[in-house]
């Protein structure tokens, strides 16, 4: 065994090998954790999607109760539903905000 070869730069390829498999080892782990990442990425877009079908079902239903008679909507009780969706939406993004802040603390 050479000198070269006893500190990994050289010789019998052993070493060489023994190190490109610890880099594909590596190059395997980054790639996990980038497919990781691409799943929780995912589910994440698919929770906000859920979410945001859930708050708008929410405002229609409580809006659509408060301002119409008799399950028919005309144009005064339009102007209703859009100024009880503007409160509904308002008092989300205060609760929402309020939250943040406190889970800071």
């Amino acid at each position: 065994m050479g000198l070269l070869s006893w500190v990994g730069l050289g010789g019998s390829g052993e070493e060489v090998s023994s190190k490109s498999s610890d880099f594909t080892d590596e190059q395997r782990h980054v790639a996990q954790l980038t497919k990781t990442d691409k799943l929780k990425e995912v589910y994440q877009k698919q929770l906000a999607s859920r979410f945001l079908n859930d708050l708008a079902s929410q405002i229609t239903k409580k809006c659509f109760e408060k301002c119409s008679a008799e399950g028919k909507m005309d144009t005064a009780e339009g102007g209703c539903t859009a100024m009880c969706c503007d409160r509904y939406l308002d008092s989300f993004e205060l609760v929402r905000r309020t939250l943040q802040t406190r889970s800071r603390r």
